[in-house]
């Protein structure tokens, strides 16, 4: 450890001077990157398609009774980076995406049918999540920053965090008691045609909380976590 010191305080301007070079020439790199798009900007773009692969196609079980479309603006991230956050960055996005909610029929069985004096009775599990996307999002606002920056995992980070927030969002506005009424009604109009007998719709007590699909999971870069007080940091 002493001998660390000494060999910092022997090379102090050595290190500093290293420090403002690398800073500096960042800088210039950005700048001539920034001018180079402003005389030289983009003309022409060709996409070559590859072949698509079909991995796998199953079947889903589900009634879907509700869509809600959403969208949010100035989701801003923000990376910070050396003391001072003198290599930060940060960008602002539009995010739109849609929370679908509805009925796994997966899990009714006989048993979720009986008749009680000329009535159909039928118990439902409780509604769900079925369903998460973003549709499209725009990213917008970019920080001047001395170092290069990764505006791609900026963006799956602001990707990230639009979908949970859309989930929770939508949950809160009530979009699981939405769709119990949506189906209540269509399920029991359906029955009334089929059978010509009078049908109630019932729903079995929730357990726990609701497990979300998996395209409700928000894809996280390699390397970042969400901490428990909200904030995105690098493993």
């Amino acid at each position: 450890m002493v001998a660390l010191l000494r060999f910092i305080g022997r090379n102090l301007f050595s290190i500093a001077l290293l420090v403002v070079g690398v800073i500096v020439g960042g800088w210039v790199i950005g700048a001539v990157n920034d001018v180079r798009d402003v005389l030289f900007p983009e003309s022409a773009a060709y996409v070559r398609s590859p072949i698509t692969i079909v991995n796998s196609i199953s079947g889903i079980g589900q009634l879907v009774t509700v869509t809600s479309e959403v969208a949010k603006t100035d989701i801003k991230v923000e990376v910070q980076r050396l003391p001072l956050n003198l290599g930060g960055y940060s960008a602002n996005h539009i995010a739109i995406g849609a929370i679908e909610a509805g009925i796994d029929f997966d899990a009714i069985t006989k048993d979720s049918v009986r008749i009680e004096e000329d009535t159909y009775v039928v118990t439902l599990p409780p509604p769900v999540i079925t369903s998460c996307r973003i549709e499209y999002i725009a990213q917008n606002q970019h920080s001047f920053t001395l170092l290069s920056a990764d505006w791609d995992t900026v963006r799956q980070l602001a990707q990230a965090e639009a979908l949970t927030q859309f989930v929770d969002e939508m949950v809160e506005e009530g979009i699981l008691e939405r769709a119990s009424e949506e189906a209540d009604l269509h399920l029991g109009n359906f029955v009334r045609e089929l059978t010509g007998k009078q049908a109630r719709v019932e729903f079995a007590a929730r357990q726990g909380e609701p497990e979300l699909p998996e395209s409700c999971q928000p894809y996280t870069p390699g390397g970042w976590e969400k901490g428990a007080d909200g904030a995105w940091k690098q493993r």
